[in-house]
């Protein structure tokens, strides 16, 4: 587990780290988790946080509570725990469907304004954050905060005040789309291939400043996530 970014309800946060323990086979069903105290020193959150979490997870059905003893994980299969867990987490689907074009819209003239725009600062950003998400995908990581840089890398790059003030106003709910689209994927592993040719696509395409490319990658992008996960 690793410290939390505030970007999200905090309660989520913590959700998305069991989850993410449970994909990479740290946590498996039946296993005690750490406790409380440790949960919230190794992620920086307050006891109430994970207090939350835990109160949330245990109303599910995804984590039993022996007083005296400890909390423990369901002893189910590893994909039905973490079908459950999406489902705590997921909002409704047209609310995805509508935020999704209207990222299509915004973050679509952003590839192509980068592509056009972008300075040498903002390239050396735009690098780092594909490499690094690129690592996280690579290493079977969620890559939240990791898919949510690249993508604000890209807006930065669009140098256009109004497409940034208008994702500000929206950026908790893209991040939430992040999180949520990142734990479905994960559970398909070709899924993951595939967006990370995407995100190959976009980066390409602006960093040879073709924006017309760039454009349609980000469109192109956007929308498979809307197909792959019947958002439609």
């Amino acid at each position: 587990m690793k410290p939390i970014l505030k970007k999200n309800r905090l309660y989520h946060e913590v959700i998305n780290e069991i989850f993410s323990s449970i994909s990479k086979e740290k946590l498996k069903p039946g296993d005690k988790l750490p406790s409380e105290r440790t949960i919230a020193e190794l992620l920086e959150v307050s006891r109430t946080t994970v207090k939350e979490a835990i109160s949330v997870l245990e109303a599910n059905g995804i984590v039993s509570i022996k007083p005296g003893v400890g909390i423990f994980l369901v002893s189910h299969t590893k994909q039905v725990i973490q079908q459950e867990l999406l489902a705590v987490l997921k909002p409704k689907k047209q609310n995805l469907s509508e935020l999704i074009e209207l990222r299509q819209a915004i973050e679509g003239d952003a590839a192509y304004y980068a592509a056009k725009r972008i300075t040498v600062g903002q390239r050396m950003e735009l690098e780092n954050c594909y490499v690094n998400l690129k690592n996280a995908e690579l290493n079977g990581e969620l890559a939240i905060e990791e898919d949510y840089a690249f993508h604000k890398a890209i807006l930065t790059g669009a140098n256009n005040a109004i497409m940034e003030g208008l994702m500000e106003v929206i950026s908790e709910k893209v991040y939430s789309f992040i999180q949520q689209n990142r734990m479905e994927t994960l559970l398909q592993p070709l899924e993951v291939k595939v967006v990370m040719k995407q995100h190959q696509l976009i980066y390409e395409a602006i960093l040879n400043e073709d924006a017309e490319s760039a454009k349609k990658a980000m469109w192109e992008h956007l929308h498979s996530i809307k197909v792959r996960h019947n958002y439609e």
